[in-house]
């Protein structure tokens, strides 16, 4: 059987179970971090870090014993460099206007908020936006190369930290993983037990989540933050897997650059993206045109995972009895989300991935990539609440 078929089955199966944990978990940046803002309420971060802990952790693991190569998962291992920190602003200020995260949009979305649809199309507006602008006159690719030294590039296994801090040695991916992903998994558990206590002393009872109920199981009620994070979690692990053991590639997941290749499907009948449409002075990368569309591959399982991620929001959407279309009060909030979305898709092209594809899968690529984006990922959603505030 053809090897690209089963990857993109399994990958396909992957993203419907990622549509399931987004939406019966809520699993979103901005709804966490919003929620934490203005109301202390922990309850979706604790989610995120159950996942980033666990998957962090199996990735470490199955690294250092070998089960997947080390030369073989470095081959996607993002560079960090300058654009992580411009490209995490404007994408946290971007999400942050919308009220939605890459994956807290597709829930939304799959659920019936019309604004979040205007989110998507302003992302799709901002990848053409930055493919024929920003990319050709700031001749992007060569200041990602050259760039200041203290954030220089560092392709490949020398931005890969377990090489970095301990050579060759097998258990270097072990002890990186055990560091970040102890440390997610700590926090997640500090942040469990401490609502935990905050609820008992409201109720005046021992008051304990179950991880699971069968109401949970038929798509009834909202998933416990660890369930929601173990689901996230295996995703990754199955999309690693899966890649690697089918067309010999690890694959990490990512969602705005897949989702942004659909641009190539609306522009194709108008201009012809396969040929050189213009001057691109980067002498070391001969014959690229000036369009960000012509170094992206058209279709790759994320674009797939992406798409059947939705229809799995969709469905449990659907069967959860939580799907209506709704169009907000303020019609000004399309606009918004228009425009929101238009900075996130300019920021995750900046910073070469979004939320899932820089941030968590920097993670899991033991690079500092994923270090580098989350603080100003954080910065930048806590400015656009303050300009909310401040504007409306």
């Amino acid at each position: 059987m053809n090897p690209y078929f089963i990857e993109y089955s399994i990958i396909g199966i992957a993203g419907l179970i990622f549509g399931v944990a987004l939406e019966r978990g809520r699993m979103c940046f901005v709804l966490a971090t919003n929620n934490i803002f203005t109301a202390g309420d922990t309850k979706i971060l604790e989610g995120i870090l159950w996942a980033f802990g666990i998957s962090v952790l199996a990735f470490g693991i199955v690294e250092s014993l070998g089960i997947i190569p080390v030369h073989a998962a470095i081959q996607g291992v993002f560079p960090m460099g300058w654009y992580d920190l411009v490209g995490a602003l404007l994408f946290g200020f971007g999400i942050g206007i919308c009220g939605a995260c890459m994956s807290g949009l597709i829930f939304r979305a799959a659920s019936g908020f019309t604004q979040n649809w205007m989110q998507l199309f302003g992302i799709l507006a901002g990848t053409i936006f930055f493919a024929f602008i920003i990319f050709p006159m700031t001749n992007f690719l060569y200041w990602i190369l050259h760039t200041i030294p203290w954030l220089s590039i560092k392709p490949g296994i020398s931005d890969y930290i377990p090489h970095e801090w301990f050579g060759d040695a097998a258990w270097g991916p072990f002890v990186v993983a055990l560091i970040f992903g102890g440390f997610f998994l700590i926090l997640g558990l500090y942040l469990t037990k401490r609502r935990f206590k905050k609820i008992s002393n409201e109720r005046g009872e021992n008051y304990k989540e179950p991880i699971i109920t069968w109401n949970m199981l038929k798509f009834k009620e909202p998933y416990s933050p660890r369930l929601g994070g173990l689901l996230f979690a295996v995703v990754a692990i199955i999309v690693l897997f899966a890649s690697y053991y089918t067309v010999h590639k690890a694959a990490y997941l990512g969602v705005t650059t897949p989702y942004g290749s659909f641009d190539t499907y609306i522009l194709a009948p108008f201009i012809n993206l396969y040929n050189v449409v213009g001057p691109y002075k980067a002498s070391f990368l001969p014959k690229i045109s000036s369009n960000w569309f012509q170094i992206v591959p058209v279709a790759i399982p994320m674009t797939f995972l992406v798409i059947c991620t939705f229809a799995g929001a969709t469905i449990t959407a659907i069967l959860g009895g939580e799907f209506k279309w709704r169009v907000p009060r303020r019609k000004m909030m399309f606009v918004q989300n228009f425009a929101g979305g238009i900075l996130t898709g300019v920021g995750a092209r900046i910073a070469l991935g979004c939320n899932i594809g820089t941030l968590w899968s920097g993670f899991l690529m033991f690079s500092w990539a994923g270090v580098l984006f989350l603080p100003t990922l954080v910065l930048g959603m806590y400015l656009a609440l303050k300009f909310q505030e401040l504007v409306w």
